[in-house]
């Protein structure tokens, strides 16, 4: 089984961590001008760029007081993903191979963000792109390959543009049985409003 991981309805983002401010703190020790490191995070995710590849530290970061009430283990950013030190030690061991971990120091504490660097294999055959006016627009289904992502517990799609986190059945039961907090589970892959 294939499932679509977001952050709760109704909640609020942990971290005030946006392209800006990444860009910023690697500019603070990079050659790189910070114009070209935003163009380069503006495509990150779809790129599969390191961050290791651009700078070496931590990012600093308010925690948003308006999560406080949530205390969530498990914060989805995007395409990245936020992890509370316990959490990160429940999942490290599962996903490490699959992206790259970058600290967070937070006004809470340190927190652990997590740069997914993996991509699933589409299925072709059962993935149906979307057309508007004889353009692409979009999918219409997304379909993976069942072999290539059994051993992938989270994963990105490139047809799908890397919006968006997938996992398998192994980060679902290890998110479950350990009752860690923060992440909805949906099997509809592609909707804007996802359900079950």
């Amino acid at each position: 089984m294939v499932y679509r991981i977001s952050k709760p309805k109704m909640s609020v983002d942990a971290l005030d961590l946006d392209t800006i401010s990444i860009a910023n703190k690697i500019a603070e020790t990079s050659s790189t001008s910070l114009n070209d490191i935003i163009k380069i995070l503006m495509s990150q995710a779809y790129s599969n760029t390191s961050f290791t590849s651009l700078f070496s530290g931590s990012f600093d970061c308010e925690f948003n007081q308006e999560a406080l009430s949530d205390d969530f283990d498990i914060n989805v950013l995007g395409t990245f993903v936020v992890f509370k030190p316990s959490a990160f030690e429940i999942l490290k061991p599962l996903i490490q191979d699959f992206g790259e971990f970058i600290e967070v120091k937070t006004n809470r504490g340190l927190m652990i963000l997590f740069n997914l660097l993996t991509f699933g294999n589409e299925d072709i055959s059962l993935t149906e792109v979307k057309y508007s006016d004889g353009f692409e627009h979009g999918l219409h289904s997304l379909v993976f390959i069942e072999s290539d992502v059994k051993n992938k517990p989270i994963f990105k799609s490139k047809m799908e543009g890397a919006n968006l986190i997938y996992c398998n059945d192994d980060f679902f039961n290890v998110v479950k049985n350990n009752n860690l907090t923060g992440v909805e589970f949906y099997k509809d892959l592609l909707s804007i409003f996802p359900t079950g």
